[in-house]
C-alpha cells in the first residue's frame, strides 16, 4: 500500500555543513536497502525564496508532493544539500563535494543495495556515488551531463549584444544564483554507466505544456544551438554512443520533472516493481 510523505514523520540521520539525510518512517525502524532522493539545484533555489518570503511552513513540506513511497521496508531517505545562492565564492561547494559527503553517509549507516532517484543535480550527484558498492542502481532524471547553456559564459558573453531584453535578464539572473562550479563531468570516467538509467526529453523535438521551459528552448537553440529540455543540453546521439541506460521522453520539460506523477511513475517502474 503506497502511503503520502508525511514531514512529520521525517528523522533527521546525517547532517553537515552543505547537505543533510532525512529518513522518511513511521515506526522509526532501520532501513538498510532505501531509496535515497535528491532533489535538484532549482528546486533548492524555490525552496530558498519560499523560506525569504515567508511562504515555507515548514522546511520540508514541498516533498509531500514529490513521490509516494512503498511500505517501511523500502521507506525513502531524502537527501538535501544547501548552497550559498548570492555568495560570489562557491568553489568549496560541487558535485565531488556532495557525493563524497553522501558516501560518507553510506559508510555511517552500513547502507546497502541502494536505489538513488535524482533530479537534475542531484543526478549529477548520484552519477558520481554510482561507483559505490553499496549503491545499486542511478536513476537520473534530466541531470546536466552535457551542461546547461545558461552557465556556459564563455559561449554567451560573445553574442550577449545580440540578445533581446528578455535574453538579456534572464542571463543576468542566472549568473547571480546558479553556481557553475557544480559543473559538468564526463560520466564515462567518473560513473558506472551500468547502474545508470538517464532520463531526457528535447523539446524543440516534442514541445512541453510548460510555456517558460518552451521559450527557454528556443533562445538557447537559436543563440547557441543546443537542443534541450528548457534548461539542460540534450544530446541523443551522444547518449546512445555512449551506451548509457535511456529512456527518451516527450514534451516533458525540467520544470516538471519534480511533480508527484513524474517521480511517482519511475518508482513504480524502475523501483518498486524490481523488489
Amino acid at each position: 500500500m503506497l502511503k503520502k510523505l508525511d514531514y512529520k514523520n521525517m528523522k533527521l540521520v546525517y547532517q553537515h555543513a552543505f547537505c543533510k539525510l532525512i529518513r522518511v518512517s513511521e515506526d522509526g525502524k532501520h532501513n538498510l536497502e532505501p531509496l535515497i532522493f535528491i532533489e535538484d539545484q532549482v528546486n533548492r533555489l524555490t525552496q530558498y525564496l519560499e523560506n525569504k518570503y515567508g511562504m515555507n511552513k515548514s522546511s520540508c513540506y514541498r516533498y509531500q508532493n514529490y513521490f509516494e513511497y512503498d511500505d517501511e521496508k523500502h521507506t525513502p531517505y531524502i537527501f538535501l544539500y544547501d548552497y550559498p545562492l548570492k555568495n560570489v565564492e562557491k568553489s568549496l561547494i560541487n558535485n565531488e563535494v556532495l557525493a563524497n559527503e553522501l558516501k560518507v553517509i553510506f559508510e555511517l549507516l552500513k547502507l546497502e543495495n541502494i536505489t538513488i532517484m535524482g533530479i537534475g543535480n542531484g543526478g549529477m550527484i548520484g552519477t558520481l556515488t554510482s561507483t559505490s558498492k553499496r549503491v545499486k542502481q542511478v536513476i537520473a532524471m534530466h541531470s546536466p551531463i552535457f551542461g546547461i547553456p545558461l552557465l556556459k559564459d564563455s559561449e554567451l558573453s560573445k553574442i550577449s549584444k545580440e540578445m533581446d531584453l528578455s535574453e538579456k535578464i534572464i542571463y543576468n539572473l542566472t549568473k547571480i544564483y546558479l553556481n557553475d562550479n557544480y559543473g559538468f563531468f564526463n560520466i564515462e570516467k567518473v560513473g558506472d554507466l551500468a547502474k545508470i538509467i538517464y532520463t531526457g526529453s528535447d523539446i524543440i523535438q516534442n514541445a512541453s505544456n510548460n510555456k517558460l521551459a518552451n521559450y527557454l528552448a528556443l533562445m538557447y537553440y537559436h543563440l547557441l544551438g543546443y537542443r534541450t529540455d528548457g534548461v539542460v543540453i540534450t544530446n541523443q546521439d551522444k547518449i546512445k554512443s555512449m551506451g548509457l541506460n535511456y529512456i527518451e521522453e516527450k514534451g516533458i520539460s525540467h520544470f516538471e520533472i519534480g511533480s508527484t506523477d513524474y517521480t511517482n511513475a519511475y518508482y513504480e517502474k524502475l523501483v518498486r516493481k524490481s523488489k
